[in-house]
């Protein structure tokens, strides 16, 4: 039996809290992304010592991608049972919301406890060890509130309109957050620095300020909406989460689309790595200049925006998709090829690069969620049951594995080629890999079946 009432529509204000949430978590993941590595591994100009090995273990693993991959890989394991249990659940607040109250905090202090290890003056298996645990209970209360939050898009999202513009204002605010978190927290860090504190210190001041701040963007967000009149009517048959998970993979569209976004979140996470090491090694300048470089890409996709917005609505969300991930590809490319002399005009065309890769930034952040948001609506009227959090949860397996290997492919280009200016080879080829993974991902994007599912959803309209 269903709930066969008609939700009312989130208001301007709520739908500006809800996507407030994006900037809180965007904070916190990129920055333990763009700063971690850093931190635990500063290239040799800053003469300060490792606080985990270099060492090249089996041919390719180090500490910090094992680190980083026993961080995703565990978080892609509650996935599913998070995204069951979310699904399955009739708490009074709502199947959602209770889990973005219980993991709001729990997410925030693990934020701040990988920038705490036990060690800090220099290179320390103890070390090793706390990074890698303390990855793994960050990401996991991460999938206890993403996942949910995620998983509202397509109950608060009534039609397709709505649906890519609440993930506008979604991306627009997780924009908002890298802006602060790429180019204000260097700042901050620098501020700290200047006050007389060291560069570890000024980073964990630094962490401490930006962790306050989006704990209270994490509970606007949860303050924004009222799941039981906005948020569409759920199903009162409770499915296992095996069943669920499998139900789901079994969906053609969704596994070419899962694909497609391997590659692409494969090649995102590596440029976001990467990003400090190209500012210090490859364009040889101090290290806020990564504030100019991600200041670009940031701008770039600020103004692609509207268009993407707009051009997703006319000309459907596959064909923005591809193009962007084609631009990524051309992005990486060119920095590859730059980078043996970024002076002169080349200098000026690897800003541009970063200019250019704002486009498919846009279009990451604003059309995969969405299309994502349609498949499980689609499946919903194919089957009357509503798992729209199991469509996230079952994406997530595969896709943090991918992000766990690219943290395992980006620690090893480093290690086995170079991270420092007299030895950069590690950091060009990074761009090299984001190229062909962009490739990849574009090959896929191009046969997903887009009109198969928008068919399914000609109910809705």
């Amino acid at each position: 039996m269903n709930d066969s009432r008609k939700p009312l529509s989130l208001p301007l204000h709520g739908q500006l809290l809800y996507a407030s949430g994006s900037a809180a978590f965007t904070i916190l993941e990129r920055m333990i992304l763009l700063y971690m590595p850093f931190y635990y591994m500063p290239p040799a100009e800053f003469s300060l010592p490792d606080l985990i090995s270099g060492q090249v273990y089996l041919g390719f693993i180090t500490v910090l991608g094992a680190a980083l991959m026993a961080g995703r890989i565990l978080d892609g394991l509650s996935d599913p049972l998070i995204a069951s249990l979310s699904d399955n659940n009739r708490s009074r607040f709502g199947r959602r919301k209770i889990f973005l109250l219980v993991s709001g905090l729990p997410l925030a202090l693990f934020a701040v406890l990988v920038f705490y290890p036990p060690l800090s003056e220099g290179e320390s298996l103890l070390n090793g060890i706390w990074l890698g645990s303390m990855m793994i209970f960050f990401y996991v209360a991460f999938t206890a509130y993403v996942n949910p939050y995620l998983a509202l898009l397509p109950e608060l999202g009534h039609n397709n309109f709505l649906r890519i513009n609440l993930s506008t204002m979604i991306a627009f605010f997780g924009l908002l957050g890298m802006v602060l978190i790429t180019v204000i927290f260097p700042v901050a860090v620098g501020s700290l620095q200047d006050s007389g504190s060291d560069l570890r210190s000024s980073y964990r001041g630094a962490v401490l300020l930006f962790v306050l701040f989006a704990v209270v963007l994490l509970y606007l967000a949860a303050a924004g909406f009222n799941e039981k009149i906005h948020g569409a009517p759920s199903c009162i048959e409770r499915i296992g989460a095996w069943q669920s998970l499998k139900s789901t993979y079994s969906i053609r569209a969704f596994r070419i689309f899962l694909a497609g976004e391997l590659f692409l979140q494969f090649a995102m996470n590596i440029i976001t790595l990467g990003l400090i090491y190209y500012a210090v090694v490859l364009f040889q300048k101090e290290q806020r200049f990564m504030v100019i470089l991600a200041g670009l890409t940031l701008a770039g996709a600020l103004i692609c925006f509207p268009a993407v917005n707009l051009a997703a609505k006319k000309y459907g969300k596959k064909r923005i998709i591809t193009l962007g991930v084609l631009c990524l590809a051309v992005c990486g490319a060119l920095l590859f090829i730059l980078s043996f002399n970024l002076t002169g005009l080349s200098y000026v065309l690897g800003l541009a690069v970063f200019v250019l890769a704002g486009f498919p930034l846009a279009v990451l952040t604003i059309l995969i969620n969405p299309t994502i948001a349609d498949m499980a609506r689609a499946d919903y009227f194919r089957t009357g049951r509503r798992r729209e959090a199991m469509f996230f949860g079952a994406r997530a397996v595969p896709l943090k594995l991918a992000v766990a290997l690219a943290g395992v492919c980006f620690a090893f280009l480093l290690s086995a080629f170079g991270k420092d200016i007299g030895e950069p080879l590690g950091v060009r080829l990074s761009a090299l890999v984001m190229a062909l993974s962009g490739i990849c991902s574009y090959i896929l994007f191009r046969i997903y079946p887009e009109k198969e599912v928008l068919a399914e959803l000609d109910e809705e309209n």
